[in-house]
């Protein structure tokens, strides 16, 4: 019977030491790996031998030199002569065998002849034996060949995961996690990030490490960081909860400082969209050195909002935090590096910065950092500014947006600890491949919280630490090993332009193109009651099924899907999150499933703790991570253990045809206004998709016929047969790196594919109206109305898609 929970003792209720044990203020450069380590000298101890001492004194060198006589000479007598003489009788009886052996031998005719049969003779039996009487229904593989067509039976294999989850422990992780504030490079952060290595090591994963990369990261300060009326009336409250510690202080991840203190008139922009603007325009305000009110939120990324506020030269921007049910006072931290340019680093966009020795450019040279100030406060604090303002036009939510002169005057002064180049921690352990060791699945998990993380992170991490339990416990109960290698990886600063998976990537570009296949991301994986799935086309069959065979009461998680109605199931990936780098550098297919709801707004605010997550009943039971760790285990182990890569590229075929129409619809709807139609040729697009679908269906033919032939033989397969199925699977994954752009100077270094991910402009979140997430390059030479670019995009895409099927299916 399962132990009942108890909760950890955090809060306020933690004790000195254990606030002392885990700092979360950001640790010197030369103290980092100085005063964090674990200090054992308190338990080490000296096994003491009883030795007899000599009467008179010796010196340590003759004490040494007759003990190490005396040890040897008590091995000598007590192991060596006892052990020889048991051996003795053995080897005579032994030479005696052997003997009798060469003489019968002899009588037969040729020894060496005579021998040779003998050995093949007993090697024909031992295969028989497995063949004829080795059991195809174990759990512990088939060493002969395959058991209806796969290595090991993968559904007994995920039959067994349930009964692994242990629903304490994850809540444990997801207290303990949560206990503790862990800003990307903190030592909180650090103190997670030796506890993920330690726990990967003491359940067995293979070439554990903690990958140790350098990266711009800032930090609040409250000294000199204010926001004030210039008259004295209004300062607003730049932390929460009554608490100015560093992790409660309000800042932007990669925010610009001030130089000095701005005083400027101010004015309020809704959302910071681009019609938000216009309309600005249309009545005669300039926005040109005023610092503006932005509310977080209106479908446009918050790095985008400040990208469109510089280019109307603008002093700064204020963003204000929704109305949260949590608190009013409650301050939503934003990255604004500019993602929609490229992740990572915002100091080294486009190439790695691991040994911090690399180039690195100024401010301003790089693409991808704000060029004006920013900081955020509480939807109070906005409100009681935005009141302020009165006697010009309202915006849709009723708030003016004045630009009356003479308007109220901001003091604003933003005095981050800025960090050019500090180490973030991303933790990698590896299950490897029995077959093709050298690819694998890469499940990934953020680490790394603004403060406590308990929804934003920490739900992600819990599931990811009994993933890896699991898979282990497996692997010692059935001695299995997959086909293919699973990789786990906790990533640091994903709240810092997604800075650790994107410079562990762009580390390992060529291998991760050749040999990665899957990426599973873990992050808020549950924040509500919605079952929400974003999946790469070719996962589709291997998704459904899965999904129709994990149960949540008295129906499976595919009814759930079914019952819930809508697009529940998409191919999206539209938020700031680990797949971004994934899908647009490498193009790995990605999958992310979750259980989404508005509880999740309290994400990046100190109110995203594991005391709300109990309150709000948002999972209580771990039910709801129970069901999603059972369903990414047996994804993972059908990708990881079949013989073929499960990819269904008929699923992605009909995906692509329904895409090319969107793009058509899309295209449409930029040129209805126009007086003059441009004309967009789709033929060879087209004709290269029915291409691709022609070889996907010869390859689903020659899978059919290489399982109908395994099954007539027993599970036995030729090497030829290997070779070619090996073969298959390397032209699988070459058929997504041939889809990726190979410029040497790109606009946007970020993005490489050509067939999935964002254009710049496209919304923060899917309002289902178009794909988005697909044929990037294109839809954004449409947006800027770049009609002749948009052909050559077409055209590229098109070449590119029939390189690629060509290539899969080896025609030439």
């Amino acid at each position: 019977m399962p132990q009942e929970y108890q909760r950890l003792g955090t809060g306020s209720s933690r004790s000195r030491n254990e606030e002392e044990t885990f700092p979360s203020s950001p640790p010197r450069y030369n103290d980092i790996d100085g005063n964090y380590e674990r200090n054992e000298s308190s338990s080490a101890y000296m096994e003491q031998f009883e030795i007899e001492e000599p009467v008179e004194e010796q010196s340590l060198l003759n004490r040494a030199h007759s003990f190490s006589k005396k040890f040897a000479n008590n091995v000598q007598t007590r192991i060596i002569h006892p052990v020889t003489r048991m051996i003795d009788p053995i080897y005579e009886g032994y030479k005696f065998l052997q003997l009798q052996y060469e003489r019968s031998i002899l009588k037969l005719g040729n020894p060496l002849v005579i021998k040779r049969l003998l050995y093949v003779l007993v090697m024909m039996v031992i295969v028989f034996g497995i063949s004829k009487y080795g059991s195809n229904d174990t759990l512990s593989g088939v060493t002969s060949g395959f058991a209806r067509g796969k290595f090991y039976d993968v559904e007994k294999l995920a039959g067994t995961v349930g009964k692994l989850i242990d629903t304490k422990a994850m809540k444990e992780h997801l207290e303990y996690f949560s206990s503790i504030p862990h800003m990307s490079g903190s030592k909180g952060d650090l103190a997670l990030a030796r506890y993920i290595e330690k726990y990967m090591k003491n359940n067995g994963l293979h070439n554990v490490e903690i990958n140790e990369f350098q990266s711009f990261i800032n930090y609040p300060s409250k000294k000199d960081t204010f926001l004030r009326l210039a008259d004295g009336s209004f300062e607003a409250t730049l932390f929460e909860k009554h608490n100015e510690n560093m992790e409660f202080l309000s800042f932007n991840p990669n925010g610009l400082n001030t130089v000095e203190t701005i005083t400027t008139e101010y004015l309020y922009v809704n959302f910071g969209r681009d019609e938000d603007f216009q309309r600005l325009t249309e009545h005669g305000v300039n926005v040109k050195g005023k610092i503006l009110l932005v509310k977080y939120g209106g479908n446009v990324p918050e790095p985008n909002k400040i990208f469109t506020a510089a280019k109307h030269e603008a002093k700064a921007v204020v963003f204000i935090t929704p109305k949260l049910e949590a608190s009013d006072n409650a301050i939503q931290r934003s990255n604004v590096g500019l993602t929609r340019m490229a992740s990572g680093d915002i100091l080294t966009p486009g190439w790695s910065s691991e040994d911090g020795y690399v180039s690195r450019l100024s401010w301003e040279k790089s693409e991808i950092t704000p060029k004006i100030p920013s900081i955020p406060i509480s939807w109070k604090d906005g409100q009681a500014l935005v009141k302020k303002l009165s006697g010009g036009f309202n915006f849709e939510d009723g708030s003016s947006g004045d630009g009356n002169s003479p308007s109220p005057k901001l003091n604003l002064k933003v005095s981050d600890t800025d960090r050019p180049v500090h180490p973030i921690w991303n933790v990698v352990g590896s299950i490897g491949g029995r077959e093709q060791g050298e690819k694998g699945v890469i499940i990934g998990s953020q680490r790394d919280a603004l403060c406590y993380g308990t929804m934003g992170c920490n739900t992600g991490v819990a599931a990811f630490l009994e993933l890896i339990k699991i898979f282990t416990s497996l692997q010692r109960r059935y001695q299995w090993s997959p086909s293919r290698s699973i990789h786990f990886v906790s990533f640091d600063a994903t709240d810092y332009n997604l800075a650790g998976s994107t410079e562990w990537i762009e580390n390992r570009k060529e291998p991760l193109r050749k040999d990665g296949y899957l990426y599973i991301d873990l992050s808020d994986l549950v924040t509500g009651d919605e079952l929400h799935i974003n999946m790469h086309p070719f996962l589709k069959e291997v998704l459904h099924d899965a999904l129709g065979k994990v149960t949540t009461g008295d129906k499976t998680l595919l009814s759930l899907i079914e019952s819930q109605g809508g697009a529940s199931i998409e191919n999206t990936f539209m938020e700031t999150k680990n797949y971004l780098p994934f899908i647009n550098l490498v193009n790995m297919p990605a999958l992310e499933v979750k259980y989404r709801g508005k509880n999740n707004q309290v994400k990046n605010t100190c109110y995203d703790n594991f005391q709300h997550f109990e309150d709000s009943d948002i999972d209580r039971s771990m039910s709801k991570h129970s069901q999603l760790v059972e369903l990414i285990a047996r994804i993972v182990m059908e990708f990881a253990e079949a013989p073929w890569i499960p990819y269904n590229f008929l699923d992605l075929s009909d995906m692509l045809n329904s895409y090319e129409q969107d793009l058509e619809k899309y295209a449409s709807s930029i040129t209805a206004s126009l007086t003059v139609k441009p004309l967009l040729h789709y033929d060879g697009l087209k004709r290269s998709i029915a291409l691709l679908k022609d070889v996907s269906s010869q390859y689903h033919q020659w899978v059919s016929d290489w399982k109908s032939f395994i099954f007539e033989s027993g599970g036995l397969e030729p090497p030829m047969y290997s070779m070619m199925r090996w073969r298959w699977n390397d032209n699988m994954i070459d058929f997504n790196s041939n889809l990726l752009k190979r410029e040497i100077h790109p606009k946007r270094p970020g993005y490489k594919n050509m067939l999935f991910g964002l254009p710049f402009n496209a919304p923060a979140d899917d309002p289902g109206e178009f794909a988005w997430n697909t044929m990037p390059f294109i839809r954004e030479a449409l947006s800027q109305g770049d009609f002749s670019r948009a052909q050559e995009e077409i055209n590229l895409l098109a070449l590119a898609l029939e390189d690629a099927a060509k290539s899969y299916s080896n025609l030439h």
